[in-house]
This record gives structure tokens, sequence and C-alpha cells, in this order.
């Protein structure tokens, strides 16, 4: 599904189109591009997707339940926040 040199982060928004993931620092400080890996945070942009292949991977888009959204992402929207 992915080349080997693509990072969770690219695999995720150019194959999947998952957009709520961002891209940030690059290295790993600033936690844009923060996902859940089998239930452990881990930074995107430090991942290779080849390394998630059968691992449980939950990102933004993946909180809401059908329509309804999650409480966290509710409250980004009622202060316009910013990932």
């Amino acid at each position: 599904m992915c080349d080997t040199e693509q990072t969770l982060l690219d695999v995720l928004r150019d194959e999947f189109h998952l957009t709520g993931t961002k891209e940030g620092c690059s290295s790993g400080d600033c936690g844009a591009c923060s996902v859940m890996v089998d239930g452990r945070l881990v930074c995107a942009c430090l991942m290779f997707g080849v390394e998630a292949e059968g691992k449980k991977i939950e990102t933004i888009e993946g909180m809401a339940d059908g329509d309804e959204l999650h409480p966290l992402q509710t409250k980004f929207l009622e202060e316009a926040a910013l990932q």
C-alpha cells in the first residue's frame, strides 16, 4: 500500500486522504501529527508507514461516532481551535 520510505503521516494523508493529522515540525516536537498506534501515542512523522502494518491506527477522524462528533472534536469547533 505504501513505499518503504513513506512516513505514516504521508500514508495517512496521501494514500488514505485522512487530513486531520497535520505536519508541523517533522521532528516529533510539536505533536501536530500525533496518532494512536496500538493504544500508544506516536508521532506519525517519525514512523514509517510499513511499520504500521497490522497495527491499529487511530486518527482524529476515528474519534467521531458516525455523524456524531466526539466531545473533543466539538470543543475544538466551539473554540475555533487549531490542532
